[in-house]
């Protein structure tokens, strides 16, 4: 279950990883695609293109986008060492944990007179 857990969590990481590498990891593709949205965005909000309104516009947005990528990626480094850690202590707790040792037991019956029923089994083990 734990196994299953790990692989979702970091199929998930490269999944997210796509849409929030560092603005200046991106391709020239990619940044013009970004720029597209950040354009969409302002336009949204009812700003007009060539204006000195729409270069604040952008100037907050691609700030706010900026923000939002290098907080995703933190999260998901910090996300990365919380699995390994956890990881380290399963496998520490399991490291600690008694190693199997067979055990041998002895039952005597015991009764009021020899050859009589039996009152008690007395049972030890080493």
């Amino acid at each position: 279950m734990r196994a299953k857990l790990v692989v979702v969590a970091a199929f998930s990481l490269v999944l997210a990883s796509c849409q929030d590498r560092p603005i200046d990891e991106l391709s020239y593709s990619e940044l013009k695609s970004l720029s597209l949205e950040l354009h969409k965005r302002c336009w949204a909000q009812g700003v007009k293109s060539d204006t000195p309104e729409m270069k604040m516009c952008l100037q907050q947005e691609f700030t706010r986008e900026s923000s939002i990528r290098s907080n995703n990626l933190q999260a998901r480094q910090a996300m990365g060492e919380a699995l390994i850690a956890g990881g380290q202590g399963y496998n520490q707790g399991l490291q600690q944990q008694p190693s199997y040792r067979p055990m041998n037991c002895t039952s005597t019956p015991t009764s009021t007179w020899v050859g009589g029923p039996v009152r008690q089994v007395r049972t030890s083990c080493y």
